[in-house]
């Protein structure tokens, strides 16, 4: 699943998506955009409870390489675990940002927007979140509904979900598909884990479907699952009509 990188709310809340074939100051654009503190919230990507953090600055550094293609601006890690503790340079490539190791190996390809990007970690099972340390825009309001209501409603019910209906999911040694979750409202499948992804179908409530991935971003639970031909990511909890917190799924079926 590959996804652009954008500029978004920089002119009037215009969304903006360059082409591959970027100008030279649409580079500059997107790499002040994309610069400065990034963290994962998801704690398994991290050394101690405190999340695993980047800074990705605007400075060039050669570090030895020759060739002027190839220079990129630095950045560097702090609490993460392999491979996110060895970044040592970033870079903007066809519409995504890239992540690099020492010796330029390539970490990690994300797409999104300054404010959060996602993708694969190389070629293993695991996806990465990528956010600013004040998290999803819509959690204020998500926040301001369950103090409101104090209950994480299942579904279209007016119960309320208990603590381990809520949690992750829980995965086999090494990933792989886990037992199934069942959907308990209609849910838009996401092509990656955040809002403005595109969407790659609905499924319907009562669907009984495996999931081979959980992550935990700032605005809760996501889990990735393929259903027929395609694959994309289920989101565990939302606002109803702006109004009421609801989990969308449960652990089993």
């Amino acid at each position: 699943m590959k996804s652009k990188l954008c500029l978004i709310g920089l002119i009037n809340s215009l969304v903006l998506c360059f082409s591959i074939q970027a100008t030279a100051q649409s580079k500059e654009m997107f790499l002040e955009a994309f610069s400065g503190q990034w963290l994962i919230f998801d704690t398994s990507f991290s050394t101690s409870p405190a999340p695993c953090s980047f800074e990705l600055t605007n400075v060039i550094e050669l570090r030895g390489v020759v060739e002027e293609s190839q220079l990129r601006p630095s950045g560097t890690s702090e609490n993460c675990v392999a491979p996110f503790d060895s970044v040592k340079a970033w870079d903007i490539e066809d519409n995504q940002l890239a992540l690099y190791a020492e010796n330029d190996a390539l970490i990690a390809r994300l797409g999104g927007n300054q404010n959060r990007v996602t993708g694969d970690v190389g070629d293993t099972f695991r996806s990465v979140i990528l956010e600013r340390a004040n998290g999803a825009p819509e959690n204020a309001k998500f926040s301001q509904a369950l103090r409101e209501h104090r209950c994480i409603y299942k579904g279209y019910t007016a119960e309320c979900a208990t603590k381990e209906e809520l949690a992750l999911p829980v995965f086999t040694e090494g990933g792989g598909v886990i037992s199934s979750v069942e959907l308990l409202v209609n849910l838009n499948v996401r092509e990656q884990p955040r809002g403005n992804s595109l969407s790659v179908g609905t499924l319907p409530k009562g669907t009984c479907l495996k999931v081979n991935y959980c992550t935990t971003a700032s605005d809760g639970i996501w889990c990735r699952a393929r259903f027929g031909e395609a694959a994309g990511w289920i989101k565990k909890t939302m606002l109803r009509k702006d109004e009421w917190p609801i989990a969308t799924y449960l652990n089993a079926c």
